[in-house]
């Protein structure tokens, strides 16, 4: 006879993994980015991460490349899209004091 607590047991093993995969979340910023305001950031610095970790697909000018071209793009964007990721462009490439930099940085381009 098969014992009856089974499948109880076997549900509550696979609820706590989920549950405990749910929480966990490898791109966590340190700094919120509704905390940041693009007004925050040194666009000098912003260049500088920048040119590290988004000229690859945006281009050394920020002209695009395998990601689009950011001319004309307002700050407070980036501080949304960065953190969620969005096409090829993974989430939380950047986060903290580095994200408000590179949107104060995307915010002196000019179109």
């Amino acid at each position: 006879m098969r014992n009856p607590l089974v499948p109880f047991a076997l549900l509550a093993v696979v609820a706590a993994a989920t549950f405990t995969l749910a929480l966990w979340h490898p791109f966590s910023p340190t700094v919120s980015p509704a905390s940041l305001e693009f007004s925050d950031g040194d666009p000098v610095r912003g260049a500088t991460v920048f040119a590290d970790s988004c000229a690859g697909c945006h281009g050394e000018e920020a002209t695009g490349g395998v990601g689009p071209a950011l001319a004309g793009v307002d700050g407070a964007k980036v501080l949304v899209v960065v953190p969620a990721g969005q096409g090829a462009m993974p989430a939380g490439l950047v986060a903290g004091q580095d994200l408000a930099d590179v949107a104060a940085y995307v915010a002196t381009l000019s179109e």
